[in-house]
């Protein structure tokens, strides 16, 4: 969940040892299909070590995308791709990091110091830039965005930026500095990360930025070392962070040199289609879209137990496997829905809602058919009794989904929660905002964040399979629900206010 940027052969070789670990569920008869057994074998295949967590691209991601393909040829829908397939595929241009040609040295008063990436430092490179260096002028902390001071234009700029949760408000700490230092002249930015960032957080983070690159490279240096370092040029760092300078510290023998090259790369990678007909000879030519990712980060750096694999079992191959799950019980279910329903797995989502951008400007139904998208994206944590529904002041959705949970209360035990976290704007965050942004009313089930979000541990023995099936069951209501309604759904006025900010933000205003 996040904002912002192989071959058939070599899948089919890869995957050979793994379909014996891995079998598929079973197909059942009805909505009692979807089960706890069935969620933790499909996420079991999703977050297999074989899918080398799911890169978008990287063959474990093609394995994805033949697994989910499979699926829906076994369910008899309907291919909703390319060719009368069930892939569409999209271009992606990959940009990646060369680790073994990037340094970053530290050059103060004593001799110069490397340092490590993923341990001491982490990076985003800049475009067309391989190299940078200058003096170290520490401007202060993270906060209200404001113009660089003139002794930093030209050299690189030095923030602290406070939090170890890498949560929107400090994502929103990191663009506070990075806008004006680059509206300011600055050669490079280097942000002094809080003391409670670790090794292990660096690496994560290392691993996480693949594909993204900045007008000016962008360094995060661990608080101990940049410590030491500012000392060695008698600088208090702590005194520095608790009370920031009126105007810029300025150290003449405090200067880095940072050197991080890039590789450019293009590939088509997939999102998997598939469609159910529906049954009413006028509702079936609209539709209800459900979608959830199926790519996660792919391999980065061993954390202390040696595991480099992002395997990405709640993040999202349980929103994935739950999107499966419904499809098998729309598919097994004696009366299907009068709308028509479209499965969608997705990828590019951790690169900045790629996929399901693409599908979105490239649908084969016109968008104004479109009455609804329900998205998944991580489910299978936290409370065991309840998910967040983010988007319900939004739409009909809302009403909707807390009368379908009041009418399945006895049955599924689960309450649906309004936003938990607005300081995150999760309603922008995830695929659902693709549909959202055309109009299309959204409706986004999550359970949350937690301690292995975008972390090696995020495995399948750590997900609730139980409460996952249980909000399968759920959005299968749900969306059984919206597809016999005569109505389709519409914005509030708080809605139509969401988008409208949102549209103008795209379009610079006007």
């Amino acid at each position: 969940m996040r904002p912002g940027r192989l071959t058939i052969l070599l899948t089919l070789v890869l995957a050979a040892p793994l379909a014996a670990q891995s079998a598929a569920p079973p197909r059942g008869t009805t909505e009692a299909a979807i089960t706890p057994a069935d969620m933790k074998t499909r996420i079991g295949f999703l977050a297999d070590d074989a899918l080398k967590g799911r890169d978008t691209p990287s063959p474990g991601l093609e394995m994805a995308a033949a697994y989910i393909a499979d699926e829906f040829r076994r369910l008899g829908l309907q291919p909703a791709g390319d060719s009368g397939s069930y892939i569409q595929r999209f271009p992606y241009e990959s940009v990646r990091l060369r680790s073994s040609d990037a340094s970053l040295e530290l050059r103060g008063a004593g001799a110069p110091r490397a340092l490590k990436l993923g341990e001491e430092w982490f990076v985003l490179p800049a475009e067309g830039r391989d190299t940078a260096s200058g003096t170290v002028v520490y401007v202060g902390s993270a906060g209200t965005p404001r113009p660089l001071p003139e002794a930093a234009r030209g050299q690189i700029a030095a923030f602290y930026v406070p939090g170890t949760k890498l949560d929107a408000n400090w994502q929103q700490g990191v663009v506070s500095v990075l806008g004006p230092a680059i509206q300011g002249g600055a050669k490079g930015v280097l942000i002094v990360l809080d003391p409670g960032f670790t090794a292990e957080d660096i690496g994560n983070l290392q691993a996480n930025l693949g594909g993204q690159i900045l007008p000016v490279p962008l360094v995060g240096v661990r608080y101990d070392v940049m410590k030491e370092f500012m000392a060695s040029a008698g600088a208090d760092l702590d005194a520095l962070r608790a009370t920031p300078p009126a105007e810029p510290t300025v150290k003449p023998n405090l200067a880095v040199a940072v050197k991080a090259a890039v590789t450019g790369s293009s590939a088509r990678v997939p999102n998997v289609v598939a469609i159910l007909p529906g049954s009413d000879p006028t509702l079936k030519d609209e539709y209800v879209v459900f979608s959830a990712h199926f790519d996660h980060v792919g391999v980065g750096q061993p954390d202390a137990k040696g595991d480099s694999i992002f395997n990405g079992a709640d993040d999202d191959a349980s929103g994935t496997s739950a999107i499966l799950e419904v499809a098998e019980a729309f598919a097994a279910a004696g009366q299907k829905p009068k709308r028509s329903l479209i499965f969608l797995l997705v990828s590019g989502e951790e690169k900045g809602l790629l996929g399901s951008r693409y599908f979105a400007e490239n649908m084969q139904v016109p968008a104004e058919k479109v009455v609804a998208n329900i998205n998944i994206d991580m489910i299978g944590r936290n409370n065991p009794d309840s998910v967040v529904a983010i988007g319900q002041d939004y739409s009909d959705l809302g009403p909707i989904v807390q009368e379908v949970a009041k009418r399945s209360a006895a049955q599924l035990k689960l309450t649906v929660a309004p936003d938990l976290w607005p300081e995150e704007m999760l309603f922008f965050r995830s695929d659902h905002f693709n549909f959202a942004i055309r109009d299309i009313p959204a409706i986004f089930f999550t359970t949350g964040l937690h301690d292995d979000y975008h972390k090696q541990s995020d495995e399948v023995e750590t997900i609730d399979t139980d409460k996952a099936a249980r909000i399968a069951k759920l959005v299968y209501e749900l969306g059984r629900d919206v597809a016999e309604r005569a109505d389709k759904p519409k914005w509030t006025e708080a809605g139509q206010r969401a988008m409208q900010q949102i549209r103008q933000m795209q379009t610079g205003g006007n």
